[in-house]
């Protein structure tokens, strides 16, 4: 009987110090197909700092060259210079659109004329009801 133990034991010693193979590592996924980059946008160059433009000489047609955000502030700048200018004590907000339409139209037909002319004429057609 003191064999069939041993045996036992034995054959269960070697089963438990035969270590199970480390499971295989996942497959790697295969490589994702690269998408060509977009080309950066251009950088605009910063506007020097003391750059200096003529509010009533400046024309149309260089209003009219400005990139959207530029010709934005314009706007701007022109309504509520031209608002200082006639003493307005309100505007009509909703009606700065149209203002900015007819200024556009203006300096489209005539790229020559100073934008102020523009903007006083569409201020006053449009902003000082």
């Amino acid at each position: 009987m003191n064999g069939k133990p041993a045996i036992v034991l034995l054959s269960g010693l070697l089963f438990a110090c035969v270590q199970a193979p480390p499971p295989a590592p996942p497959a790697a996924p295969p490589p994702m197909a690269v998408a060509p980059q977009p080309a950066p946008a251009p950088v605009a160059q910063p506007t020097p700092g003391n750059r200096r433009v003529s509010i009533r000489t400046a024309t149309c047609g260089t209003y009219l060259q400005l990139a959207d955000d530029d010709r934005a502030a314009a706007t701007m700048f022109y309504i509520g210079y031209q608002a200082a200018r006639l003493r307005a004590r309100t505007i009509n907000v909703g009606a700065i659109a149209d203002a900015e339409a007819q200024a556009d139209a203006y300096c489209e037909a005539h790229p020559n004329r100073p934008a102020v002319e523009a903007f006083r004429l569409a201020f006053l057609r449009t902003l000082r009801r």
